[in-house]
């Protein structure tokens, strides 16, 4: 689930909450959780702007297995590793994944059609559909089979998996990525010697996974993700863990930010202050802003600070609640409804702006009002009004005959205020009258109306609260609207009885139907696909081909509301119904649901393991994994001790007190701006050197122990920010206690010093020397390649540039032709006097690139200002002269021209220039010039016969020799 921009407003808020994740401060962890589908989202279209990528399956797959090895490798979980896929998500979350994915299907058309109209040649191959990645799907389930694969074949071969427990819960288990961690968190904790101790970290980029984790109220809690660049364009994921900077969110700092945040109500209420209960209302009031289970209340936006405003509001009302909202994911009715009463101000607050704003206009412009259906029903309050005023004004004229007539005139003066009150209440209700009028669609907005929207919100509320706390309480909720009623329509709801009934979650076919646009018809069993194209369809009406979005108060296009019809689950299933025959035995297996898979390796197991894809991954010749669909009982366990690191205290003196004053200004200044915490005087400065690592260390009595490295710069660090007395102690180091322990024969060593720097060996049986301090390696020496001669006659391999004049002298051409034609060269439909549309292609060689100073490696190359051509750009302008004279010709007269036009390049009767350019487009999409990279100028890249030539010294040297060390 996401909470659009609450990542960020939190980043902002709280700015020490990231930690920077570098190698040597990793915290240990017992248990390490993954949200997949993040992972393969980015492994498989890292960048959607981008419509040339391409990628293969294998490729995919193997990108995943990838992140998976490094996020495993970071954090090193001691215990458990659990992997979960989203499966078919509750129906309130279909809603918001069936958007999605119209959206995510309609914006991938129209970058096509853009990209075709520039006069891009796309690649034949079929672009990767995001929209695969859905339960039930066949690349769901050829993914599922190859992360089993992956998962056996780590833990037969790579030892740091041999000693935890793997899960893999697939996307045959129903239930979000997200909340089946947290159901089998909830699974462990119910256990009865499950220790609270247990440190746990888990993945995934959804900015609500905060308020997940601080669902569990668990003491040692941590987030991972990728790094999150705020402003500026917007940048493309870099797929490759090794490049990516990963970002660790403690949500232990997270819950004492929380009781600082709320801190000044401890002495205002009358009952007892409890953290935790701050923390669970703290969560409901984030459902507030919006998910993907509700709208956001009206005019009620994160970037407008609505989190300041909720929070305001909670410790001004909480006093007078005698006790909490969230009862442990149930919603206390009575205080709900008390909290809403105080935030509705926020209703009348935002609509007097604009009621001020509407007031000034109408003063300028003459018009009463803006709003037709607004001023009708003014006018007629205001009529009433006057009336009434008539009346008391009779009355008051009688009793004016006896008394001065100035006492009358304050009594008329003081009825103007509640007139100017009922006039902007009456505005006010008719201004949310035209919002759910215009937004919902209703033609009366009634009593019954707003009561069945109070109640549908709250309901709302309910379902996800309990989702977070407890799981699903039901399978066939949602909430049946694209808007949320007004803060101040929210009421008489104290008294409301919510049931829910459990009902059963969709088959993985099933919600594929209710979640897929048309456009993905292709990724559901044939015997459906007519269901979303067919007009005889009793169901299309729900797959409409074209769409409107509203942003609602929102910024960007991601944000604003998809409309189309939600689905009716009865309809949809009775569709499907007489379509089910026609699945193939295959389909059938694929539309079922499955257990949650429970992986550990067993030494005394060994079996061949085949691979899915035996093409592309071996298969597993010695296997030891024994799996399991039941859950064992966890056994985490906190190890404590003592590692604070050596410290440096200097009295500052009369000397160095303009140095002082300079760094500690440095120091505070950095704290408030990029940490927002302000550090006030400063009195004492500690001088440290930062821990960089650990290295083993060998004593005098055979004994392994650990030495810390300390990085060479002195840091300073003022006195009252440094955290004292802390115990830590990484038990991956408690084991080893001798040199034996340190290198068991048969592990992989490396070599650090000389002659053999790099070389990888194996540790063989060194009883006889261990007691000198010594081990016996077998180390692999490649033979490094000769590589002195082919350096020396490398200009004999080099291909030569030269000037675009030469190359025009020899084509009998200008340079001008010669520039312009290896660059983009543009043709339109059409004439210059009678253009048809605006596509145009692009008939260019496209071997050069000014703007993004970019060249091709084997053709082009760039010297200062001046374009060079290879001999291999002269073969292939001479064959597009042969083929096209008459362009040629054209560009050669028509310089001037930024875009040519096929009518006027080929003005004959019996010519068709249309044919003509798309003859030109496929020769060159078939040319391989097409497929050649590029490179940027500023690189220096050896030629290709020089790569060839240093490939085959080092096939010589493919044979390796053995040194004894």
């Amino acid at each position: 689930m996401g909470v659009p921009k609450f990542y960020r407003w939190i980043s902002e808020r709280y700015p020490c909450l990231s930690q920077v994740l570098k190698e040597h401060q990793i915290p240990e962890f017992d248990n390490l959780y993954l949200d997949m589908n993040g992972i393969i989202h980015q492994c498989s279209h890292p960048n959607d702007d981008d419509v040339h990528f391409r990628i293969s399956e294998d490729k995919i797959f193997a990108n995943i297995f990838h992140y998976l090895e490094v996020l495993f490798r970071i954090i090193k979980p001691r215990k458990v590793f659990f992997m979960a896929v989203d499966g078919v998500a509750p129906r309130a979350k279909m809603n918001q994944q069936r958007g999605r994915r119209f959206r995510s299907a309609k914006e991938a058309e129209e970058k096509i059609k853009k990209a075709l109209e520039k006069g891009e040649t796309l690649p034949t191959e079929a672009r990767f559909d995001s929209n695969c990645i859905t339960p039930g799907t066949e690349f769901m389930a050829r993914l599922n089979e190859h992360l089993k694969y992956f998962v056996n074949m780590k833990i037969s071969t790579d030892k740091s998996w041999q000693g935890i427990t793997v899960y893999l819960s697939g996307h045959e288990t129903p239930g979000e990525g997200e909340h089946k961690i947290m159901e089998f968190i909830r699974s462990e904790k119910a256990k009865p010697h499950h220790d609270p101790n247990t440190r746990h970290c888990l993945y995934g980029l959804d900015a609500d996974l905060i308020m997940l984790g601080l669902t569990s109220h668990e003491a040692h809690f941590a987030l991972l993700r990728e790094e999150v660049r705020f402003g500026g364009k917007k940048a493309q994921r870099v797929c490759a863990p090794e490049e990516t900077t990963f970002h660790l969110l403690h949500l232990s700092l997270m819950r004492e930010y929380i009781d600082y945040e709320f801190s000044p109500v401890k002495d205002k209420i009358s009952f007892e202050y409890d953290i935790e209960r701050i923390i669970d209302d703290w969560i409901l009031m984030g459902f507030l802003v919006g998910n993907d289970f509700i709208p956001h209340l009206p005019h009620l936006h994160i970037n407008h600070d609505a989190l300041p405003l909720l929070y305001r509001t909670y410790m001004a009302i909480l006093p007078e609640l005698g006790g909490y909202i969230n009862e442990n994911g149930h919603l206390n009715l009575e205080r709900f409804e008390k909290y809403l009463t105080r935030l509705s101000d926020f209703d009348r607050e935002h609509f007097s702006e604009v009621f001020v704003d509407l007031k000034w206009f109408e003063s300028k412009v003459g018009n009463k009002y803006l709003n037709e259906a607004a001023g009708i029903a003014a006018e007629e309050a205001r009529k009433n009004k006057q009336k009434k005023q008539k009346a008391q004004e009779n009355s008051i004229s009688l009793a004016a005959l006896e008394k001065n007539e100035g006492e009358v005139t304050p009594k008329t003066t003081l009825e103007d205020e509640p007139e100017d009150d009922d006039l902007f209440e009456t505005e006010f209700r008719q201004y949310k009258r035209t919002y759910y009028m215009t937004k919902m669609g209703v033609e009366v907005v009634s009593d019954a109306f707003l009561a069945d929207q109070a109640e549908c919100y709250v309901q709302a509320i309910q379902w996800i609260l309990h989702y977070y706390y407890h799981g699903v309480q039901s399978w066939s909720w949602y909430y049946p609207y694209h808007y949320a009623p007004y803060l101040s329509d929210i009421h008489n709801i104290s008294e409301l009885k919510i049931k829910f009934e459990l009902g059963k979650p969709f088959m993985p076919f099933e919600q594929l139907l209710a979640v897929l646009p048309a456009a993905s018809k292709d990724l559901l069993p044939k015997c459906y696909q007519h269901l979303m194209t067919s007009q005889d369809s009793p169901i299309i009406e729900y797959y409409p081909p074209d769409f409107k979005t509203d942003l609602n108060g929102k910024q960007q296009e991601w944000e604003a509301v998809v409309l189309i019809p939600f689905i009716d689950e009865k309809r949809l299933l009775q569709a499907m119904e007489s379509c089910n025959k026609g699945l193939k035995e295959e389909e059938k297996r694929r539309n079922t649901h499955s257990a949650c898979l429970m992986y550990w390796y067993d030494k005394d197991a060994e079996f061949q393991y085949l691979s899915p894809w035996p093409e592309k991954f071996p298969a597993i010749e010695k296997c030891h994994t024994r799996f399991y669909l039941e859950e064992p009982h966890g056994t985490q366990k906190l190890y404590m001790g003592n590692a604070v690191p050596p410290t440096k205290v200097a009295y500052v003196g009369d000397k160095e007190q303009s140095m002082w004053v300079k760094e500690v200004q440095g120091i505070s200044e950095q704290y408030q701006r990029r940490k927002g915490i302000i550090i006030h005087e400063t009195s004492v400065v500690v001088y440290a050197q930062l821990l960089t690592g650990n290295r083993y260390q060998l004593n005098q009595n055979g004994e392994v122990y650990l030495e810390k490295q300390w990085s060479k710069q002195v840091l300073p660090f003022v006195y009252q920010t440094v955290v004292k007395d802390i115990k830590a102690f990484d038990s991956r180091f408690s084991s080893i206690k001798t040199l034996g322990d340190l290198f068991p024969p048969g592990s992989t060593a490396f070599m650090l010093g000389s002659p053999y720097y790099g070389c990888m060996g194996e540790v063989q049986d060194s009883h006889d020397v261990i007691s000198e301090g010594r081990i016996r390696v077998v180390f692999n020496i490649p033979c490094e390649p000769q590589l002195d001669t082919l350096i020396q006659n490398q200009h004999k391999y080099s291909v030569k540039y030269n000037p675009a004049y030469i190359l025009a002298s020899r084509l009998g051409v200008s340079g001008y032709l010669v520039s312009r034609f290896t660059g983009s060269i543009f043709i339109g439909r059409g004439s210059k006097k009678n253009p048809h549309g605006d596509h145009k292609a692009n008939v260019g060689l496209n071997l050069k690139f000014n703007k993004k100073n970019e060249e091709v490696p084997g053709y082009t190359k760039k010297v200062g200002n001046e374009w060079m051509y290879s001999s291999a750009v002269e073969q292939l302008l001479a064959e597009y002269l042969e083929r096209v004279p008459e362009l040629f010709n054209y560009v050669a007269k028509n310089s001037q021209e930024d875009i040519c036009y096929e009518d006027d390049i080929w003005p004959g009767e019996d010519e068709n220039g249309a044919e003509k350019v798309q003859e030109i487009v496929a020769w060159l999409k078939a040319h391989p010039v097409s497929a050649l990279s590029r490179s940027s100028c500023d690189l220096q890249i050896l030629d290709a016969a020089i790569v060839e030539k240093i490939e085959e010294e080092i096939e010589k040297c493919k044979v390796h020799s053995l040194v004894s060390l």
